[in-house]
């Protein structure tokens, strides 16, 4: 596999700077065509524990959210914010941190087309929030449109402990798919998905991208589906454009209705040069190995 130096990467414009159309964004689906769908029956919802467990609520989410957008949208009106590294450590977490940074050497670089915006969202709303937290926070998953977008977008928020809550990952969603239903207790909280799985998963990525010749791939159990998108992405960007990942950061995933899970995490260059995020919402269906993409977003 061949590596690219610092400059050549940002000049050739990777999805993330906006220069070049997505290698991971493909046509609408024909007018009539459902989007795929988990297959099974349903099955009746797990009980509830005791109240006392939720550290965080749907409302309390809901309320994360909104106060998160609304602190972003007064930050940015300031056009050198991110000077300020608070401001960054702030709003965001993660893979979206490295973004930032990203982008204001773009505008330092005489793009102005990468000056953060406000963010307003539109139409439905969807919250997976999980009742079963991990030590050290918590988080939650939001599916959501901005406004000026033609795809829903996967957000996932993580609340260090005693700290507010900050965006960790966010992709849109590849067009025609849908993120499949969760497995809900009787309150409306999806069932955390382990996060043993998630590190396999993104491992697995990670030896994909890493290997052009994907003949390492499936070591940990879990392969890349044949049909899954960023199998038709690394041709057009291994070739010269394109640098390995070394390190990945945390996933947050539930358990989908059918049985299967959905997880959303991002992969990183080596820590002290990080130029591309790829952030990627994976799912596994019951029983299966086969991770089906349906989110994904190459930042560069």
């Amino acid at each position: 596999m061949r590596k690219a130096p610092l400059i050549a990467v940002l000049a050739a414009g990777l999805t993330g700077c906006g220069l070049v159309s997505s290698p991971f964004a493909q046509p609408p689906a024909p007018p009539g065509t459902a989007s795929p769908s988990p297959s099974g029956t349903a099955p009746t919802p797990a009980p509830s524990p005791s109240a006392e467990s939720v550290r965080l609520t749907v409302p309390d989410a809901k309320k994360a959210a909104a106060s998160w957008v609304a602190e972003h949208n007064r930050t940015v009106k300031d056009r050198d914010w991110w000077d300020d590294a608070s401001k960054r450590d702030e709003l965001f977490w993660d893979g979206t941190r490295h973004e930032v940074v990203l982008d204001q050497g773009h505008v330092e670089d005489g793009d102005k087309g990468k000056i953060r915006k406000p963010i307003r969202l539109t139409g439905r709303q969807t919250y997976y929030v999980p009742r079963r937290q991990p030590p050290g926070g918590e988080w939650f998953i939001l599916q959501a449109t901005y406004r000026g977008q033609d795809r829903p977008h996967v957000l996932a928020f993580w609340r260090p402990e005693g700290e507010s809550f900050k965006l960790a990952a966010k992709s849109p969603l590849h067009y025609g798919q849908r993120i499949p239903a969760p497995q809900l207790d009787a309150e409306g909280y999806v069932a955390a998905a382990p996060r043993v799985d998630g590190t396999a998963i993104a491992l697995e990525y990670m030896a994909f991208w890493n290997n052009s010749t994907d003949k390492r791939g499936g070591t940990r159990g879990y392969r890349l589906a044949k049909d899954n998108y960023s199998r038709l992405a690394h041709p057009r960007v291994s070739k010269g454009l394109y640098a390995s990942f070394s390190s990945f950061t945390a996933s947050y995933g539930f358990r989908t209705r059918d049985g299967g899970s959905f997880y959303v995490f991002s992969l990183l260059n080596p820590p002290k040069a990080i130029f591309q995020v790829l952030t990627i919402g994976g799912f596994v269906p019951r029983g299966g190995k086969a991770i089906q993409e349906l989110a994904g977003d190459w930042y560069a």
